[in-house]
């Protein structure tokens, strides 16, 4: 099972142990429902502490967002080693899907998502298309195209924005049904069978 890096530094460990303090009564009592002060009382640190690495409540989501990412630029060796961008979509897929089944799980998910949708706007963290997660699948579209694998009638970007958009939808269907199935053989099952046929040329 894939793991986390852990927090170098007492300065880390602080921000970390306020992270994960913030997740577990959001995941106990819903992100609306928890004051700052709550979190730094649960992490057992001055009220303070929170705003040396925080600004807001929501700010300690966007930072798993942004563990998520360094977590998928840390297998893009591994994605790379496969023969196809076929081929190395569908890694970095089984690869993601491990990941969030097994280090992220569906209660964590579950509130990442809420605020997400709950967030005033749409400059939201989740749909940013600066994230390695868009980056990399984009790179994997344009040199599946380069080589006649993939179709041109679009961009590798729109292209990606459909697959990324695919792939949040089964990350939300997981969560409504509260991990009532296989994420991982399911999101195979939907990207060799629906996904990737619809990038092939024919």
């Amino acid at each position: 099972m894939a793991k986390q890096p852990k927090p170098h530094g007492k300065a880390e460990a602080t921000k970390q142990l306020i992270f994960e303090s913030a997740l577990a009564l959001f995941k106990k009592k819903g992100f609306d429902q928890v004051s700052i002060k709550e979190i730094t009382d649960y992490a057992g640190t001055a009220k303070g502490s929170f705003y040396t690495y925080f600004n807001t409540k929501s700010d300690t989501i966007v930072q798993e967002f942004w563990a998520i990412d360094a977590y998928y630029r840390s297998i893009e060796a591994e994605v790379l080693t496969q023969a196809s961008a076929s081929d190395k979509l569908l890694k970095f897929t089984e690869l993601q899907l491990t990941y969030v089944r097994d280090v992220i799980g569906c209660d964590t998910l579950k509130v990442l998502y809420a605020n997400q949708v709950l967030k005033d706007g749409s400059d939201k963290v989740i749909t940013d298309q600066s994230r390695f997660w868009y980056t990399f699948i984009c790179s994997l579209i344009e040199e599946g195209q380069r080589s006649g694998l993939f179709h041109c009638e679009k961009t590798a970007a729109e292209y990606a924005g459909f697959f990324n958009r695919a792939i949040r939808g089964l990350f939300l269907d997981w969560n409504i049904s509260s991990a009532s199935f296989d994420l991982v053989e399911a999101g195979l099952d939907y990207c060799t069978s629906l996904l990737l046929p619809a990038l092939l040329q024919s």
